[in-house]
Parts: C-alpha cells; sequence; structure tokens
C-alpha cells in the first residue's frame, strides 16, 4: 500500500483522527497539521480502531481530491468512522456501508440527478427574495437580546449559548418553514446529529459502547427522517416558498423525489444550517477579539463585512474534514493512493496552509484572495453556500455598529468532535457603542 516513510507517526495521527483531541485544536490539532504539511503532506495513518487512511493536509492536494470525482467517490462514509461504528452501521444495512441517502453519500449519476431538481431553492437570488427580510428581522431581534445584557454600556454573555445559536436555528426553521414552536426540538436533534462524537450528547442507553458513536448517528438519523416523512405529506400541493415544500414538489427525471432522497436530504439541511454557521459566527467572533484592529476595521467601513464572513468561515473551518475513498491507483503529492485506500482531507489544516494563505493564524479581514475550503471544492461543494453567507453577512450587519469592544470574559471551551467542531462556549464582555 505504501512504504514506511510515508507512515504518520502515531502521536501526529492521533491528534488529528481522534475526536477527543479536538478540545485542544489550538495545541494539539493544528500543530499536528503544521507537522503533516511541512514533512509529510500525504501519508499513511494507521491507528489502532481505525482502518488505515491517507491523510491529506496541504490545500492544492486536498483540492485535487475532492475535485477528481473520477479517481475518488464520495459514498460509503464520507466522514472519519472508526471500524466498531462500521461494522454497526453494516449491520442496519445488510453489509452495505451507506447508512443515509444525503447527497454527501452520492456519485454519478446518482449525486447530480438528486442535487440539481432542489438547485433552484439554494440560488442566491431566491433566499434574497424569499428570506433575507426574514434574516434581519431575526438578526435585529438576537442583537436586541445581546443589548439588552448590557448595565451602564458594559455587558457579559456566553456568545455562543446566550446568543449565536439561536439567530442560525430561526434562520434554518424558517427555511423549512417549521414554526418557532419546534426550535427545541430541532435544536435537540441538531446537537445530538452533530455530536455524534461527543460523549456528553449520547443517549442514555449508548453511553459507554465501543460503536455509540455510530448507534446515536443512526438513531437521530431516523429521528429526523421520521420527522420530515410526517412534515411532507402535510405540503403536498401547497404554494408556500419552503425548502419542504418545494423537495414534496420537485421532480427528479419526471417522477416525485423517493421518501427516502427527500427525508434523508431535509434530515440533513436541519443540522447542517444551524451547527456550522454558528460555529463560523462564533469562532470568527474569537478572530476579533484576538484581533481587535479588525473590529475596529468593520467599524470604520461596513464595505469590509462580506470579507469579514469569509475570514470567519475560514478561520473557524466548522467542518474539519471530509472523506473519500480512491477507486483507481491514483498519484497525489509524493503518494500512490491504491484503489480502495481510504483518504482523509483535513480540511483545518488546508485553511491554514501559508503556502496559499499568507500569516495563516491571523484573523485578517481584508484577505484576497480567500480560497477557503470550508464549504468544500468540487461537485460537492455546500449547497447551502449562498444560505450561509447570506445569513452570517446579515447578522454581523446588525451587530458590528452596536458593539463597541468585546474581550474574553473567561475560558473558551471547544467540542471534541473531528468531523462538526468547534467553541462549545465563548464568555465574552463586550461594550455597546
Amino acid at each position: 500500500m505504501a512504504t514506511t516513510d510515508l507512515h504518520v507517526p502515531d502521536d501526529i495521527a492521533r491528534a488529528v483522527m481522534d475526536p477527543a483531541s479536538y478540545p485542544q485544536l489550538e495545541s494539539v490539532v493544528l500543530p499536528a497539521c503544521t507537522w503533516l504539511r511541512d514533512n509529510l503532506p500525504v501519508g499513511l495513518a494507521t491507528v489502532d480502531g481505525w482502518d488505515p487512511v491517507w491523510l491529506v493536509s496541504r490545500h492544492a492536494d486536498i483540492v485535487q481530491v475532492l475535485r477528481n470525482q473520477g479517481a475518488f467517490h464520495n459514498g460509503d462514509f464520507p466522514h472519519l468512522t472508526s471500524i466498531a461504528s462500521k461494522e454497526f452501521a453494516r449491520s442496519l444495512t445488510s453489509g452495505s456501508a451507506r447508512s443515509f441517502d444525503y447527497p454527501s453519500y452520492m456519485d454519478p449519476p446518482e449525486h447530480p440527478k438528486v442535487r440539481s431538481s432542489a438547485n433552484d431553492f439554494f440560488r442566491p437570488e431566491y433566499i434574497r427574495k424569499n428570506y433575507e427580510p426574514a434574516f434581519r428581522e431575526f438578526a435585529k431581534d438576537v442583537v436586541d437580546g445581546l443589548m439588552a445584557r448590557a448595565d451602564g454600556g458594559v455587558g457579559e454573555a456566553d456568545f455562543v449559548n446566550d446568543f449565536v445559536r439561536a439567530y442560525p436555528l430561526r434562520v434554518v426553521l424558517a427555511i423549512l418553514g417549521l414554526g418557532e414552536d419546534l426550535a427545541p426540538r430541532a435544536l435537540a436533534l441538531t446537537r445530538e446529529f452533530n455530536g455524534f462524537h461527543d460523549p456528553a450528547n449520547h443517549r442514555a442507553e449508548f453511553a459507554g459502547l465501543p460503536d455509540a458513536a455510530a448507534r446515536q448517528w443512526a438513531a437521530t438519523i431516523k429521528d429526523l427522517r421520521d420527522f420530515f416523512s410526517d412534515l411532507r405529506r402535510t405540503r403536498a400541493g401547497s404554494e408556500s416558498n419552503d425548502l419542504v415544500t418545494f423537495i414534496e414538489n420537485a421532480r427528479i427525471d419526471g417522477e416525485p423525489w423517493e421518501d427516502r432522497y427527500a427525508d434523508s436530504l431535509l434530515a440533513g439541511i436541519l443540522p447542517a444550517g444551524h451547527d456550522t454557521t454558528a460555529l463560523a459566527l462564533s469562532g470568527g467572533v474569537l478572530g476579533l477579539i484576538r484581533f481587535p484592529e479588525q473590529l475596529a476595521a468593520c467599524k470604520r467601513d461596513p464595505s469590509l463585512i462580506p470579507g469579514l464572513v469569509e475570514e470567519c468561515l475560514r478561520y473557524s473551518t466548522p467542518a474539519k474534514h471530509f472523506m473519500r475513498i480512491a477507486v483507481e491507483d491514483v498519484t497525489v503529492g509524493d503518494a500512490v493512493i491504491k484503489a480502495g485506500d481510504e483518504v482523509m482531507c483535513l480540511f483545518a489544516s488546508g485553511n491554514r496552509d501559508p503556502r496559499v494563505f499568507a500569516d495563516p493564524d491571523v484573523f485578517d479581514v481584508t484577505r484576497r484572495p480567500n480560497p477557503h475550503l470550508t464549504f468544500s471544492s468540487g461537485p460537492h461543494i455546500c449547497s447551502g453556500i449562498h444560505i450561509a453567507r447570506i445569513e452570517m453577512r446579515v447578522l454581523l450587519e446588525e451587530l458590528i455598529p452596536r458593539i463597541g469592544t468585546v474581550e474574553l470574559a473567561g475560558e473558551i471551551e471547544i467540542e471534541p468532535a473531528n468531523l462538526v467542531s468547534g467553541l462549545r462556549t465563548l464568555p465574552i464582555r463586550f461594550t455597546t457603542a
């Protein structure tokens, strides 16, 4: 499979693969990424509990893998999965690796058919026309709530839990046409879905099991599918402009969407549209705290806010990796990856690659260009890319003029997850403008 000089040292491999490393993102994970980029940009990791996997750490090599759909397929397990979790997943699917009929698990010809039938909903002009005014009202409301915490012009809050999580949740509920009375249920399912690596999010019946992550994932997907299956049936014939109605009325090759496609797409959109945006915004505010001149620049010149959005996305990198499997022998960097080999594209590493980003650890809202990998690249680039950019811009346009200064008011806490992760808490002290 590979010569021994392409094997990644065990401590480096564990640093980027083990979910338990990620609470030490800046002291453990990112230094390991730096080591990989400088010493072994495409290296084979053989770590107990996981199948052998190639770690790809440089931006250019990651892009090569993501865009080469002929040599790398996306099906099976698109995120790093332990051997125990793979065995459990296959036990539910009669041996198939695929456990979710979401576009991330698809390859041609299936992927472009499913994706293209939903594309019109995700176009920026559609979102701006039908949803940006509502986004603006949500943003004003949550910013008003934050400002209400200020006494004498000074306030404190946990930016994550007291402020930012509420906003993208309201956004995604609106996009799906769900009432805000469903917010508690939606939030719980989102946390269980994206937090499947985190023991704190595990359901009691899975606690302590070696395949707890897979069991949590499967149970949450089932609950989400059931939720949307029941909901879709209430939207047949509706003329509403929400995504559930759009999918219910859409066609693939002239036929209605199969239930497995429709329910899976909606089940994935809810958590994908909430947590990642909240993590990008909170990670970006941490960047503003560390580089206060960037906040001052945005206050002086609001035209910098679109650049602030992009730097929030790069600096935080909510989705830390995605997987591919080679379908033929292919050379990436100095490595020959054999057909059937697994490949882990380290987005968190690519977004800090100094070969692409000058001073990559600096938060810089004027960074041009900013070809970050936060939305992936190639055919599987995130469908919600325009929704995320619009909703982030709107919130920051409302927040930046009303906040004077912001600083840390305690220790930050980062979630233990190697797929979607970021700040669990961000205690801040702020002044009003």
